[in-house]
């Protein structure tokens, strides 16, 4: 047997020091392999087929990328139009292709890539996403102001999650001219969130040796791969962030299904959501992570706080709604925060302390008052309807009883008085609510609440339907009835969400 040599030259090269932290090391191990990556950051362009959207996303990459030390790696996966022609004829001299023969799926040309060949930072970039002036600028900027920022995703069209960013043009060149306008870096703009749709990512390369390479768990097809690897990302101790401020174009229409058969996408999600569920415990990435409050926060005024800004989340399920209140204070230049959380669910604890500085408590309901100090919060967000605790009264009280004087109490009253109420009325059993909840009428609520402070706010949660079986369920309320439009809004809405200014 031929004998096989390695050797590596390691002279001047510091490996990680007793005494410094996870992070540091993770840092230490990733400099070492720089010395032998060919750039700061490694642009990754993966192809197959759709040829056009191709070209004009490697060119928008070649004309809006301009003093980055970058390296293309072109990665050519099954084409049969011409892709790997067209990628051998790219002008740059930094400049690494990749073919497969044969598309076997997405994740598979990534295998064939060295972690340790890549530069100090990883973009991964769709050959339908088109790049804009100073778009990888605005994504280091965001990544090297925190340390532990482990994934940074812009703000584009034709997304979800809240991603998306409208911009007014009707030609390219227009395109470019408004989102050269759009992409100024302002730290304000940036959301720490708990999942990102990763078009055009940007990694560090440590955060990529501790979850493994290629980025993302194989195990998932296709969907639920972006929540998987957020999820990852976090539990790794790193923040992801969203930045506002840099916009890029995602040239795909997905909310028609272009290029997607029908039956078989409803089966991916299904699929590829189940499977999310069984790796992290029964956790689920839309029903315990959409829990957004982005569109109600909003419609609040901000009142800074003096110090530290402290916010509570109260049965918040994974965190979204205290993220998005830290965000909201963040669009208002206050960036000094600290968030806590109460949860009654143990599969949340793990992903609210990826998020939290302050205490995470996991207990019963009577115990959120001895768990937290009096008058400690200026924001108290409870997702939970509080008609569906055992005792609502108490748990007003200690809400209170935890706020700052002056501060804010956000809480949830599930809507007993629904169509869904109704129905169950009439022998369906199958359409109500399954978790008990206290019917408490709104006004009700309303009025115990003003014993605490003032309600600034009373914000509708409609059902989400189909246009037809909302006049339908119109069609269920007497003509003549005073106040027609009120009932049908009433019977409409699902949770009522009501803002309160503690008394001073």
């Amino acid at each position: 047997m031929a004998e096989k040599w390695l050797e590596v030259d390691t002279a001047g090269l510091k490996g990680p020091q007793v005494g410094d932290g996870l992070f540091e090391n993770r840092a230490s191990v990733a400099e070492q392999l720089q010395q032998t990556a060919a750039a700061e950051v490694s642009i990754i362009v993966q192809a197959f087929g759709r040829l056009e959207k191709t070209k004009r996303c490697v060119e928008s990459v070649l004309e809006h990328t301009a003093g980055i030390d970058y390296e293309l790696i072109l990665m050519d996966n099954g084409s049969t139009d011409g892709t790997l022609d067209y990628f051998r004829s790219v002008p740059w001299e930094k400049k690494t292709i990749l073919h497969i023969t044969q598309n076997i799926g997405s994740g598979y040309p990534s295998f064939m890539l060295g972690l340790k060949d890549l530069g100090r930072f990883v973009c991964c970039l769709a050959n339908d996403n088109i790049v804009t002036h100073g778009w990888m600028d605005g994504l280091l900027y965001c990544m090297k102001s925190d340390p532990k920022i482990g994934m940074v995703v812009p703000v584009t069209s034709n997304v979800s999650n809240f991603q998306q960013v409208d911009l007014p043009y009707k030609t390219y060149g227009e395109m470019q001219r408004e989102a050269r306008r759009f992409n100024r870096s302002d730290p304000s703009k940036w959301e720490d969130r708990l999942r990102l749709i990763t078009l055009g990512a940007l990694y560090r390369k440590e955060v990529l040796l501790a979850i493994g390479w290629p980025v993302g768990d194989s195990g998932f097809f296709h969907d639920f791969g972006d929540d998987d690897v957020s999820f990852a990302v976090r539990q790794l101790g790193y923040r992801i962030v969203l930045a506002g401020d840099t916009w890029i174009c995602h040239d795909h229409d997905f909310r028609h299904g272009e290029g997607k058969d029908s039956a078989e996408f409803e089966r991916s999600l299904k699929v590829g959501r189940e499977n999310f569920q069984e790796k992290y415990f029964g956790v689920d990435a839309w029903e315990d992570v959409n829990n957004y409050y982005i569109h109600h926060f909003r419609k609040l005024t901000i009142k800074k706080p003096i110090g530290t800004a402290r916010i509570l989340g109260v049965d918040v399920k994974c965190g979204t709604p205290i993220l998005d209140m830290k965000n909201r204070l963040r669009k208002a230049s206050y960036f000094d925060v600290e968030l806590s959380a109460f949860t009654q669910s143990p599969q949340y604890w793990k992903d609210l302390k990826t998020i939290c500085t302050g205490p995470v408590i996991c207990d019963r309901e009577e115990f959120l008052l001895d768990s937290f100090l009096r008058e400690n919060f200026d924001y108290i967000v409870a997702d939970r309807p509080i008609n569906c605790y055992h005792e609502p009264q108490k748990m007003l009280n200690d809400l209170f009883a935890l706020c700052k004087k002056g501060g804010t109490v956000i809480c949830k009253l599930r809507n007993t008085f629904s169509f869904l109420g109704y129905l169950y009325l009439l022998g369906q059993r199958d359409v109500y609510d399954n978790e008990v909840s206290y019917a408490i009428p709104l006004e009700a609520l309303h009025s115990a609440l003003s014993k605490y402070g003032r309600v600034t706010h009373v914000i509708a949660e409609p059902f989400v339907m189909p246009e037809e079986q909302r006049e339908i369920i119109e069609s269920l309320i007497p003509e003549g009835l005073p106040e027609k439009q009120t009932a049908i809004d009433r019977m409409l809405c699902q949770n009522f969400l009501l803002v309160v200014e503690k008394n001073a």
